[in-house]
């Protein structure tokens, strides 16, 4: 483009003047630059702000919907007394025409901060444009300048505001203030009596999805119910999944009680119960019959069960307080066998007595779910045998001893259709073929078995069941349906509803998470908490998360642009 005052002649490069009829027919030569110059090249970026229509700061000042709407009446009062000489107003509380017309101010207020554009086509020519969201809806402007629904009711007995409500955003601070007024007003019902009652005077673009948003940051509303953190399965322990001696890993559980008669008579039957130990890797079940729960009868009944099946290596029970006992009393005998000046000959002996304890959360029982299985179906047969019957202690110790063998003979992994397959791997398998000094044998499985000595068929038998655990029941632990939800953040600090099962929900006490503890695939299961009465170490399923009003992951409703059909 030519800039002002520059002639076209001064444009061309030839030195001599051209006389012709149109400076348009002027010969133009291009000036020549130099090889080595570079041009530098600029991108040339056009930044467009979307200018977003802005929230009025009264409708972000008050948390009270009538608060805002009795202020708002004082203001427009005062206005009015100010504005006339005769009939001003002088009550003390706001009069019903004075809060129906604040109401209407405010709505008045946001419709004109929501709908601008819509406001416009109505003020126009009466109709919504078709990209308008509000089309479905048919909006008039009503004879107050309030955008109102149009609908199919314009013939029927119902009230004005009824048949025509008032429109307004789902989203919006004033539409938040409104629903959540009217929640309280209803004893905290639910979203569709909420909506339906709202729909009587306003009409809410997405209002379904607005009501549910604030029900759900309600706190009275999450007292009652509350919903608990939601985390991802976690992975099993390591071993659960690698082949491993039957009870190095062991999981341990109380039931009962159970009643023991004497053998003489009139006599009351006393008190009892049963321990029962499971295998991580072989599911294998051992049970022992318990005076009490004191720590010294534990003590015993884990004694009795390492001579019968072998130390284990790692114990896991839960947080009651006779395994606490047994670990501190395990802590002390171990403490006591260590090499020292007194005791030389007898930890060199008893140099492997060391066992491992594991104890889950405190009252968390889904994460001793193998032994919590394990004891459900002990007490089911159990009840079958006996029912209500007290028996003798020998008689009893009998009793729980064949079911051991019957949960010793279930099948690891479901039968095949074969008719001529009638092997079934169970735990007795592994329990059978394991030696307390075996040693490592060569793999004996290929060799034709009459090749082999009558040792050797044995180790080809317990190679095989292994085998058989590898390829068979571990694959099956793998393809295990479950339902892994959305993993739920928990921080540090934040407000949390402690679970109690002995008192109902409005009872259950508020506390903060002081630490969380994930796990190795970073997934936070286990979290400590402060409350009134103290510090508690608590699984995630036990904590419910506490409504918190800065968390708004609603959608903005400046940003809908779909089209109000969700209503």
């Amino acid at each position: 483009m030519v800039s002002r005052g520059v002639s076209p002649r001064d444009l061309v490069t030839n030195e001599r003047w051209f006389h012709g009829p149109k400076w348009t027919q002027w010969p133009m030569q291009s000036v020549a630059r130099p090889k080595d110059e570079i041009l530098e090249r600029k991108r040339i970026v056009l930044a467009i702000e979307a200018t977003s229509p802005k929230i009025n700061e009264i409708f972000t000042r008050y948390s009270c919907c009538h608060k805002l709407i009795t202020i708002t009446a004082y203001c427009l009062r005062f206005l009015h007394n100010t504005r006339i000489k005769t009939g001003r107003i002088y009550s003390r509380v706001p009069l019903v025409k004075e809060l129906t017309g604040a109401r209407t101010a405010l709505v008045k207020l946001v419709q004109a901060e929501s709908f601008r554009d819509d406001l416009k086509e109505l003020q126009k020519s009466a109709i919504v444009s078709r990209k308008s969201n509000l089309k479905l809806l048919n909006p008039f402007i009503d004879s107050e300048g309030v955008i109102r629904v149009g609908g199919w009711l314009r013939l029927s007995d119902e009230l004005y505001s009824t048949k025509h409500p008032m429109l307004l955003p789902g989203f919006h601070p004033f539409s938040k203030l409104l629903i959540l007024s009217y929640h309280r007003s209803l004893m905290h019902e639910g979203t569709n009596l909420t909506l339906a009652v709202i729909r009587d005077h306003f009409w809410l673009v997405h209002g379904r999805r607005a009501v549910q948003s604030i029900i759900r940051k309600c706190h009275s509303c999450a007292r009652v119910d509350p919903k608990p953190f939601q985390q991802p399965t976690g992975q099993l322990l390591r071993s659960r999944v690698i082949p491993s001696r039957p009870f190095s890993s062991t999981g341990i559980d109380y039931c009962g009680p159970v009643y023991i008669r004497s053998t003489q008579r009139k006599t009351t039957p006393t008190k009892a119960y049963i321990a029962i130990f499971v295998c991580f890797s072989t599911k294998a079940v051992h049970i022992e019959l318990v005076g009490d729960l004191t720590t010294p009868a534990f003590i015993s009944a884990l004694r009795r069960f390492v001579a019968r099946r072998g130390k284990p290596e790692h114990i896991y029970s839960d947080n009651a307080k006779t395994f606490i006992g047994a670990n501190n009393e395990l802590n002390r005998l171990y403490r006591m066998l260590q090499p020292g000046p007194d005791s030389e000959l007898i930890a060199a002996s008893t140099a492997r007595m060391d066992i491992q304890w594991h104890l889950i959360p405190p009252k968390s029982p889904n994460f001793g779910g193998l032994w919590e299985a394990a004891v459900k179906v002990a007490k089911k047969h159990l009840v079958r045998q006996i029912g209500n019957t007290s028996l003798t202690y020998e008689d009893m110790a009998t009793v729980l001893t064949q079911i051991e063998g019957c949960m010793n003979s279930r099948p690891l992994i479901a039968l095949t259709d074969d008719p001529n397959d009638s092997s079934v791997l169970t735990p007795s398998h592994f329990l059978l073929g394991y030696s307390p000094q075996s040693v490592p044998d060569p793999d004996v499985r290929n060799v034709p078995i009459n090749r082999l000595d009558r040792y050797q068929r044995i180790q080809e038998k317990v190679q095989h069941f292994w085998h058989r655990w590898r390829s068979e029941y571990l694959r099956q632990l793998n393809h295990l349906t479950c339902v892994n939800p959305k993993q739920s953040s928990i921080k540090i600090g934040s407000i949390v509803i402690l679970k109690d099962e002995l008192s109902p929900p409005l009872k259950w006490p508020l506390a903060r998470v002081l630490e969380i503890h994930p796990g190795k695939d970073g997934v936070t299961r286990v979290a400590t908490l402060r409350t009134t009465s103290g510090i508690f170490k608590r699984a995630v399923s036990k904590i419910y998360p506490l409504p918190s009003c800065e968390e708004d992951d609603d959608v903005d409703y400046l940003q809908q642009q779909d089209p109000p059909g969700d209503q």
